[in-house]
């Protein structure tokens, strides 16, 4: 989700569903970012929250390293636009058949995280559970 010229405000929430149709297999997600490299830090920490389709939710913070301690970033890109596609939960099983909401929140305790572009999650199926 594209965030504002401002950045990404601490109490600005992003939230999005997808459907699980195979509670039988594993699945990956992974974080979609994208910064400007005027971006301050080389982390960044993000507060994210499944809500299951039986209403039972899980919270998983999360820091992500953007940067070497060199400053060279870890993303790809040109100019100044880098993006960052990073797993952060592996073989994460979901186990009801149905329709899940996640959020996801800047955890880094900012009024507003400027240079942030977009932020936002993607899920991949993964291999069967035996």
């Amino acid at each position: 989700m594209d965030l504002g010229k401002d950045g990404w405000a601490y109490d600005e929430i992003l939230t999005d569903s997808f459907e699980i149709n195979h509670p039988d297999h594993y699945h990956q997600l992974l974080t979609n970012l994208k910064i400007n490299t005027d971006y301050s830090f080389a982390n960044i920490q993000l507060k994210i929250t499944l809500l299951k389709p039986d209403s039972t939710s899980q919270v998983f913070p999360i820091s992500i390293p953007l940067a070497e301690k060199s400053g060279k970033w870890l993303g790809s890109g040109l100019g100044s636009t880098i993006t960052f596609q990073e797993p952060i939960l592996h073989r994460k099983l979901f186990d009801l058949s149905g329709k899940y909401y996640i959020t996801l929140e800047q955890n880094m305790r900012l009024e507003n995280l400027s240079n942030i572009i977009s932020a936002g999650i993607r899920i991949n199926k993964q291999e069967e559970i035996f």
